[in-house]
């Protein structure tokens, strides 16, 4: 029986892999994202007691003045207090713990800086201790980060385009995560999401007519089949005060199969094989609607992602065990989410 199962899905791979165009398999997509998601710049944090405040420098701008005893006016070089903008995966200043006492970690580099010189305000490259950022502490405590919750709404889903076909795959879940410090109105905010995941019903891959004549799946995805963050990465939502709303999410996919035992199946269970587990990058954009954030939609330009799939005979819950094949499917997503920022997480 095992061999027939395994002869089976290895044929409809075979003819889906002959199927595809070149391209697929040796390109990237037109339309594939780029990483600009992961360079968004959120204002940084330093902790202060048991608060996290905006860290401020000093620098110089330009501004337009009326000139004496004139309705013209004039432009001067001024020094102004701002609030300091840092990659939101590394938005802390990073504390250590000095006599007893939580004290901010310097280092000293090369960065760039603004002088003046007479009117004009010149950037030049010097040698300053400046603060070391890292990830923010993630904490249950309000006066450290407001908790967020950002629950995947019905409608949602995944495009997986097979070259041959194309089937849609129904997302439903949830995330959680926090802001650092305290909302900031009219600024970016940067969500760091730690928790929850994403699950996928099951769709079906490979359709025929064998039973009877009775379109059925011969191979569809098994349940339960999850996107999780991958602990080992900080993945973020950044909220613009544009109202463009981004995410870089470092996902760990699980995909168990349900497989029909050729045609003696018909009437019979399907089987069920262990997991695969292969990693995703996917980089979200969307735009602040009539809905706000309450009803939001973010998507994924299509990218292909190398899925890996078993073949063996398993529980879904467990790792698979045996025979595995690799599978690239072009996956874009369409994501109807409710961002909750009223602090109960």
């Amino acid at each position: 029986m095992t061999n027939a199962i395994r002869l089976l899905a290895a044929t409809c791979l075979v003819a889906f892999l002959a199927a595809l165009p070149s391209s697929a398999l040796s390109a990237s997509p037109t339309a594939s994202p780029t990483a600009g998601a992961a360079a968004a710049k959120c204002v940084a944090q330093i902790r202060k007691g048991n608060k996290l405040v905006p860290v401020y420098e000093k620098t110089y701008v330009y501004k337009y003045v009326h000139k004496t005893g004139s309705s013209a006016y004039k432009r001067v070089a001024k020094r102004v207090r701002r609030k300091v903008k840092v990659s939101c995966a590394k938005q802390c200043v990073v504390m250590k713990k000095k006599k007893k006492k939580l004290r901010p970690v310097y280092v000293t580099k090369r960065v760039k800086t603004k002088i003046k010189r007479g009117n004009r305000i010149l950037t030049v490259k010097r040698r300053k201790r400046v603060y070391k950022y890292g990830r923010c502490p993630a904490s249950s405590s309000n006066s450290l980060g407001v908790p967020v919750r950002i629950s995947i709404l019905p409608g949602s889903y995944a495009n997986l385009d097979f070259g041959a076909f194309q089937r849609q795959a129904p997302v439903s879940g949830t995330f959680k995560g926090f802001i650092p410090g305290k909302i900031q109105l009219n600024s970016d905010t940067q969500v760091t999401l730690t928790g929850g995941s994403l699950t996928l019903d099951p769709t079906a891959v490979f359709i025929d007519d064998a039973c009877n004549g009775d379109v059925s799946s011969s191979i569809r995805t098994g349940n339960p089949t999850t996107v999780g963050l991958d602990p080992t990465r900080t993945s973020v939502a950044t909220l613009f005060a544009s109202g463009t709303v981004t995410s870089t999410a470092y996902t760990i996919i699980r995909l168990p199969l349900d497989l029909r035992n050729d045609d003696d199946g018909c009437d019979k269970p399907y089987i069920t094989t262990g997991y695969s587990e292969f990693s995703q990058t996917f980089f979200l954009k969307g735009k602040v609607g009539d809905g706000g954030l309450t009803s939001l939609t973010l998507t994924s330009a299509p990218d292909t992602i190398d899925v890996v799939a078993c073949l063996s005979p398993g529980q879904p819950t467990q790792p698979c065990n045996g025979f595995q094949i690799p599978l690239p499917i072009l996956v874009s997503t369409k994501l109807k989410a409710a961002i909750d920022l009223s602090g109960k997480g």
